[in-house]
């Protein structure tokens, strides 16, 4: 059972990513290479849905619904990303007019496909989740524009990481009509595996979620086992 669950996971992982490059096509190609280059290539936040929504019962339905839900992580940790290239410390005045325009239609459609998918979902508190995501990511996006010469910005970053892998569980455990108290678990486990990478004892983060892990139920157990072997508790991007 336990390698039919994690056959149909990555099958899943699968179908995001050609949902992506389907997203990606229908933009000019200079848009597009663009788009592509602050893309993941790992697509992490779409394996944290994706485990997460595992359900006991599932159908083409919930399939569905949970593949736009990890698209709309995904393309939302894209817009992020471009949207900081225009906040780096190293930026100055003199940006290209054109190039900054560019940037800024990239990140804002980025933005918008997201939000589409998640609407997908059909599901009211998903989109309430998506929205608050929303809100908080665009709180510590207004704190880094007003900083100085990129103060605080390794911890903004590592607060965005974290918003985006509970976001993406709780709102996949929904998917998945987990009992509250297993969605909590599931929730815990994705905010151990956002501290990877953070200037703390690794050991202790692989031990943490390690126990937790044991905690989840089946499906969401075999899943996130997928993606933590695969990808490691380490600091990857997006």
């Amino acid at each position: 059972m336990a390698d039919k669950i994690g056959d149909a996971f990555q099958a899943e992982q699968k179908r995001v990513a050609d949902l992506l490059e389907g997203v990606f096509a229908g933009l000019p190609e200079a848009l597009s290479q663009f788009v592509r280059s602050e893309m993941s290539e790992e697509q992490i936040l779409a394996g944290v849905v994706l485990a997460s929504a595992a359900p006991e019962e599932d159908s083409a339905e919930r399939e569905e619904r949970r593949v736009a839900l990890a698209a709309a992580l995904e393309l939302l940790q894209v817009a992020l990303n471009i949207h900081r290239l225009l906040l780096r410390p190293e930026q100055n005045d003199t940006i290209d007019n054109v190039l900054l325009g560019g940037t800024i239609l990239a990140g804002d459609f980025c933005f918008s496909r997201a939000a589409v998918f998640a609407a997908r979902t059909c599901h009211p508190g998903v989109v309430t989740v998506f929205a608050e995501l929303l809100q908080t990511l665009s709180e510590t996006n207004l704190r880094r524009v007003i900083a100085r010469d990129g103060a605080g910005y390794e911890n903004m970053a590592a607060e965005e990481r974290a918003a985006l892998f509970a976001s993406g569980a709780a709102a996949g455990a929904m998917l998945a009509d987990l009992a509250e108290d297993e969605m909590e678990k599931v929730t815990a486990y994705a905010a151990e595996v956002s501290l990877a990478g953070e200037a703390v004892s690794a050991n202790s983060h692989e031990q943490a979620a390690g126990r937790t892990l044991d905690r989840l139920p089946l499906r969401q157990r075999e899943c996130w086992g997928r993606l933590v072997e695969r990808h490691g508790l380490h600091g990857n991007r997006g």
